[in-house]
């Protein structure tokens, strides 16, 4: 099918937004729009309207005569980031808990408790872990009603994916109790108690950002 200028865009925002998030392209990195180019296999219009895209989201910087710098994770922006969690998720939770897919949670509290009986410290439960907690988070999240809302959720959780995975091998001690979290966090929704799953998602919450704020700083 002959690309159009449209999905040459939108192709060229997903590919440069799925590397930041998975930090292929560190933060602090400078890119070149030649490479990005490159990569892409797009000319250099598209690949400015993606960049403008990710700049709005707050994952680049667009320096003149520079380059691309890719925003760097700070203290500061985890502190923001989780700041905007707190207040978004549990009140989604609280406002929105009955329209949750309650299947979904079921599935997720399964690989939860693997999670709690396989214990830390491999690689394969915090693969397993990373994808239950999108899961998670991103279930509840799809039960919201408010596209304002979702659009601020979808970008803390952007940045959420990158603060995980440059902490990741510090995080896994805080896997297993982030999973006996969640399945708090499920039980409380599945019973149809919408005000304690709500504050069980902010101490869920609280709990995760005092993991990252330690383990950033372990890397500094």
């Amino acid at each position: 099918m002959k690309k159009t200028q449209m999905n040459l865009k939108q192709f060229a925002y997903e590919t440069i937004k799925e590397k930041i998030l998975r930090c292929e392209y560190k933060p602090n990195d400078i890119l070149s729009e030649t490479i990005i180019m490159e990569t892409v296999d797009a000319s250099r219009t598209p690949i400015r309207e993606a960049l403008n895209m990710l700049a709005q989201e707050g994952l680049v910087q667009i320096i003149p005569k520079k380059g691309i710098m890719i925003l760097p994770i700070t203290i500061k922006e985890i502190a923001m980031t989780f700041e905007a969690r707190c207040l978004l998720e549990p009140y989604v939770v609280e406002k929105y808990g009955n329209y949750i897919d309650k299947d979904r949670l079921k599935a997720i509290r399964l690989v939860s408790e693997k999670i709690v009986k396989n214990g830390v410290g491999s690689q394969e439960t915090a693969g397993l872990f990373a994808r239950s907690d999108d899961d998670l988070h991103e279930t509840i999240a799809g039960a919201c009603k408010n596209k304002y809302l979702l659009q601020n959720l979808q970008q803390v959780f952007n940045q959420n994916m990158r603060i995980r995975i440059l902490s990741e091998e510090s995080l896994w001690e805080r896997h297993q109790i982030a999973a006996k979290e969640h399945i708090e966090i499920i039980d409380c929704i599945l019973a149809g108690n919408m005000k304690e799953a709500a504050l069980s998602m902010r101490s869920h919450l609280m709990y995760s950002k005092d993991a990252a704020f330690s383990a950033i700083l372990e890397m500094i």
